[in-house]
């Protein structure tokens, strides 16, 4: 006997279905003319082709609410390597109660507006990691303002807020560009690095000829605000700490979930124990990783040349999601 269904239960479950549908074919117009290929092997030399999930098509999408828009893996800046396979990452458009509160911006705090990238992030932006429970902070640095303008290109997908900057090439010539998410270079991994690149953990194996072996991960924004936090704990108590080691912290740890001051305090005193080859190493791989993040963009110039040209906002970083052209909004 089957169970009775109200009128209401019948609408909510063709609702839920119908906004399933039109997400997966909204998703299925980005992934048709790609195809499928394998996982990259556990060594690879560069993020120059992404790689595709096999078993895409036989998870549920995590876009399945209306509203909510899956990004493909391949696009952000990590290409997805550093990620769980078959993870799946999702964005919404911002609300004007979530941009009204961006408004409140200081810019001038470079902390609170780092607080204020991670709230647009914890707000507008879903992960889902096979076998875990997904938080915006498993999301990593690196990928973290490619999804903020994908937000802002989905809040303003009519193009009612133009993010324009002037450029000028190597000639002199001057002209206007406009920021989107397709136009952002962000993360440029040295290859001598990459052939250290282990799949099966995510992260780069390093063994060194004195037989000492360790990790570096890119670092996650659960990590990185955690490492905010402990600095800033530790200054308001007027407290000393090993700032030298805040260098490599963020490279160190590989779950943000298990990092506590306990666990991280232990991590310091490890570290008194390297030896000066390993703080070598280690010091130097860092700086190849640290300078492989440069924000700039990557546009075609009306000469048809490709150029590049550092990322910056003329009206601050406010004008991401609040319109900069105010005159413009006037009669």
């Amino acid at each position: 006997m089957f169970d009775e269904q109200t009128p209401e239960d019948i609408q909510s479950k063709i609702e839920k279905e119908a906004a399933l549908f039109a997400q997966q074919n909204e998703d299925k117009e980005i992934l048709d003319h790609e195809d499928v290929q394998e996982s990259p092997s556990a060594r690879v030399t560069s993020l120059g082709k992404a790689k595709k999930f096999q078993e895409l098509d036989q998870q549920p999408l995590l876009a399945a609410e209306i509203g909510w828009k899956n990004i493909p893996m391949e696009s952000i800046p990590s290409k997805g390597f550093f990620y769980e396979d078959n993870t799946q990452i999702a964005i919404r458009a911002a609300s004007v109660a979530e941009i009204r509160h961006w408004s409140t911006i200081d810019e001038t705090d470079l902390l609170g507006t780092d607080d204020m990238l991670n709230f647009i992030m914890d707000k507008c932006c879903r992960i889902k990691v096979p076998g875990k429970a997904g938080s915006s902070k498993d999301l990593l640095e690196i990928d973290r303002f490619y999804l903020i303008f994908a937000i802002r290109d989905y809040t303003f997908k009519n193009g009612e807020n133009k993010l324009v900057i002037n450029v000028s090439d190597d000639d002199g010539i001057e002209e206007k560009v406009e920021i989107t998410k397709d136009l952002l270079d962000y993360f440029n991994p040295d290859e001598r690095l990459m052939k250290y690149f282990d799949n099966s953990e995510k992260c780069f194996r390093i063994q060194m000829k004195n037989g000492e072996q360790f990790n570096l991960y890119l670092p996650t924004l659960g990590t990185m605000n955690f490492i905010k936090n402990y600095i800033k704990q530790k200054q308001q108590a007027n407290k000393n700490f090993d700032k030298a080691f805040i260098k490599y912290s963020p490279f160190l740890f590989p779950e943000w979930k298990t990092l506590t001051q306990a666990s991280y305090d232990r991590a310091v005193q490890d570290s008194l124990t390297w030896s000066l080859q390993k703080i070598s190493v280690l010091d130097k791989l860092v700086d190849i990783l640290s300078s492989s993040v440069n924000p700039q963009i990557r546009y075609t110039s009306s000469t048809g040349g490709e150029r590049v040209s550092p990322l910056n906002f003329p009206g601050g970083i406010k004008s991401i999601f609040l319109i900069s052209d105010i005159f413009g909004e006037l009669v």
